[in-house]
């Protein structure tokens, strides 16, 4: 989470094919906490390029829960939260590169659980199909 999106903005129009590990499963997701309470939204708000409204948008739904002291709202996280995180980067990065994989590396822990997809995003489109076999070898 060191660059942030200010910074991978100032790449658009450039000649650069960029490779770039989201640690989506690893600091990323434990930043977007269960309740909603972003503690380090500056952080998220930086790493996607994205308000804090438009953040809780994407990864939180509120809830109405009965319970014995009657009807109370709750804020949830989504489902596969790791997997969202992914998506809505390459979304963002794709404003920026005319090419971009849409399905990238997945780096997983030991056991099994994604902790950083590796992306690719360049102008150029040969560069890209490369990438995309790179990446296809590598999943395998």
């Amino acid at each position: 989470m060191q660059i942030n999106w200010d910074s991978i903005k100032t790449l658009k129009g450039k000649r650069v094919d960029l490779w770039i590990l989201v640690p989506s499963g690893v600091i990323v997701n434990r930043l977007l906490d269960n309740k909603g309470e972003l503690i380090f939204h500056d952080r998220l708000e930086s790493f996607f390029g994205l308000s804090i409204q438009e953040i809780k948008k994407v990864f939180y739904e509120e809830k109405k829960e009965e319970t014995l002291f009657g009807e109370e709202e709750k804020i949830t996280k989504v489902d596969n939260s790791i997997a969202k995180i992914a998506e809505i980067y390459i979304c963002n990065l794709k404003k920026i590169f005319k090419y971009v994989t849409e399905k990238p590396l997945l780096l997983k822990n030991s056991k099994k659980v994604t902790i950083y997809h590796f992306v690719f995003a360049s102008n150029n489109k040969t560069a890209y199909k490369i990438a995309r076999q790179i990446i296809g070898k590598k999943q395998k």
